[in-house]
């Protein structure tokens, strides 16, 4: 590594040492608009404190890739291009992260194609061209080769971002025993595994996961803003004026000013900036509705029929599913085996979580009496 360093004080991880190179990355245009995408999107407005980006999110990814490549044994090659895919892993996101992503992927691809194409073809490739291949690195961001200790069920990207979302929303759900991880992270058989001393904490890690989806990302408030704010997006993707080359640089709050301009997507952003939500009109176990209603309520031909029936628009938020099988493997004293065939714990989340599944309906608030009877004899329930 390069001989001159600075450090950096992250208020999850403590003292984060920088080389001069990614430090020179992280003055880079994309990274710095990264201190401008919020890690999840608008949920500080359920929970105020989440305001944190992924910016110091990419720092904490840097830190947990370095632990993880000591406890490995990296080489000091592999180690420095692991620290540069880690921080530049999130380079592609859009403002809104993941909750923009689900609208504009069709036109723009997903963060890591744009991620991708930002590390070989901006400043970023100027920079990293004199020390490493910028596609190398690229492939690594998507998790080949060493880059599977970013990506994995128990790698640096995953619990970063459950630890830092749990200290900015204040909920107990996130804890992670990392130290326990590192220190029975191995390599084998081309991939990341842990020995099983660490199957606890592997459990503690995905059922972390599972409650903090639950707690936080699906939150029914958090799902009724991401609609307001999707909607907002999809009339805009609409108009021809919108300015989505320069949207693409846009951080959080420079995208609803440029969504403002939009008639179409005006009432939606100030309705957001104002915190007037939609309310739960309906919130129905997914297990319970058929299928053909299902794919309605996924194609947007539920929210339409019901905008039409009840004069207003009408929100509609299928459920997210969540994945409790993994790639991880644990390393028993009967050989390697997937997590879940190692964890009943692990193996049972699946159908909890379906348990858990709901759709939702949202409305004006002076409408949600009309919505949910509506919206029951549409689903037949």
């Amino acid at each position: 590594m390069a001989s001159e360093k600075t450090i950096i004080r992250d208020p999850v991880h403590g003292p984060i040492e920088l080389t001069g190179l990614e430090q020179r990355i992280l003055d880079s245009a994309p990274m710095q608009r990264l201190r401008h995408v919020r890690q999840l999107g608008l949920a500080h407005l359920v929970y105020p404190g989440a305001h944190h980006t992924r910016f110091e999110h990419s720092l904490g990814c840097l830190h947990l890739a370095q632990a993880m490549a000591h406890a490995i044994g990296l080489d000091e090659g592999s180690t420095q291009r692991l620290r540069l895919a880690a921080l530049l892993h999130d380079v592609g996101h859009l403002a809104f992260s993941h909750d923009s992503e689900s609208v504009t992927i069709k036109r723009f691809g997903d963060h890591e194609k744009r991620g991708a194409g930002i590390v070989c073809k901006s400043e970023i490739a100027d920079l990293i061209s004199g020390h490493d291949s910028p596609s190398s690195i690229a492939r690594w961001m998507q998790g080949t080769s060493y880059g599977q200790l970013i990506t994995s069920d128990v790698g640096a990207d995953r619990i970063d971002y459950l630890l830092r979302d749990a200290h900015y929303t204040g909920v107990a759900y996130g804890v992670v025993d990392h130290p326990r991880i590192l220190s029975t992270l191995r390599w084998s058989a081309g991939a990341p595994a842990l020995r099983a001393g660490g199957l606890e904490a592997a459990e503690s890690m995905i059922m972390a996961r599972f409650e903090m989806f639950h707690a936080v990302y699906y939150h029914h408030a958090v799902r009724i803003i991401r609609a307001m704010l999707q909607a907002a997006i999809r009339s805009a993707l609409h108009e021809q004026r919108f300015d989505w080359e320069a949207a693409q640089i846009d951080g959080d709050s420079r995208m609803l000013v440029r969504l403002r301009t939009i008639p179409s997507a005006r009432g939606w952003v100030e309705a957001l900036e104002a915190r007037h939500l939609y309310k739960r009109a309906l919130m129905a176990d997914w297990k319970m509705i058929g299928r053909k209603e299902r794919k309605e309520a996924e194609n947007g031909g539920l929210a339409e029929a019901l905008s039409a029936r009840c004069g207003c628009d009408v929100l509609v938020s299928p459920p997210e599913a969540f994945k409790s099988r993994t790639t991880i493997a644990m390393l028993m004293p009967q050989g390697a085996m997937p997590l879940e065939e190692a964890s009943p714990l692990v193996g049972s989340l699946q159908n909890a979580a379906e348990a858990r599944a709901q759709l939702l309906i949202a409305a004006p608030e002076k409408n949600v009496k009309m919505v949910a009877q509506a919206a029951k004899k549409e689903l037949g329930i």
